[in-house]
């Protein structure tokens, strides 16, 4: 692969990422309730699952999902049901935050914060697709294909993950700054989860 395909390919993906999605909201809710360091489970979780999608993809088992809408179906609905869940018993457990230097976030487990961040991004199993028709447009066949899809996956990986850090930074300065405007965040994570649901719901592709 060539630098200037390269370059084209991290532009195409960076255009892709540029508008917020499930995964995004999800992070700005975890770093919020739980800290930025702790919500970094939540993007390792989401780029587990992206990993697994590319390999699938390049296995050529885009056809199972592709020719059975059953199992896309169900494996949507499960994450949406799953995150009006987690969101609910926030807002019902939620206690006032008052976000300030040194304070005691909820002490959530990291396998807690790590499996959210992938069931997100895995319920969305037409990904699959989406790798599969993205990939292919940056691939030369005269060379190594496995090399190729290497180093589309690291980048796109890498890309990904500076973006989720970014979101949970944000979350955790904005989360300061309300406060110190003595701001109540009291419901924003559940709300940001049922969020991360709906959209998930209205989600097509």
């Amino acid at each position: 692969m060539n630098l200037e395909t390269w370059w084209l390919y991290v532009s195409a993906v960076l255009l892709l990422m540029s508008t917020p999605g499930p995964s995004q909201i999800l992070i700005l809710s975890n770093s919020l309730s739980s800290g930025f360091l702790r919500s970094t489970m939540t993007a390792a979780g989401d780029l587990t699952a992206n990993l697994i999608q590319m390999v699938v993809a390049t296995a050529g088992l885009t056809y199972l999902v592709q020719s059975n809408e059953e199992l896309v179906t169900i494996i949507k609905w499960v994450g949406v049901f799953y995150l009006l869940y987690m969101g609910t018993m926030s807002l019902v457990k939620a206690k006032p935050l008052h976000i300030q230097p040194g304070r005691q976030y909820e002490r959530r487990s990291k396998s807690s914060l790590y499996w959210q961040g992938f069931v997100v991004s895995a319920v969305n199993p037409k990904a699959v697709i989406f790798f599969a028709a993205l990939f292919p447009q940056f691939i030369d066949s005269s060379n190594s294909v496995v090399l190729q899809f290497a180093v589309l996956s690291a980048t796109y990986l890498i890309l990904d993950g500076l973006f989720l850090v970014a979101y949970a930074l944000l979350a955790s300065r904005l989360a300061l700054w309300l406060t110190k405007n003595n701001v109540m965040l009291r419901w924003a994570p559940g709300l940001l989860l049922i969020v991360v649901a709906i959209a998930l719901a209205m989600r097509t592709v």
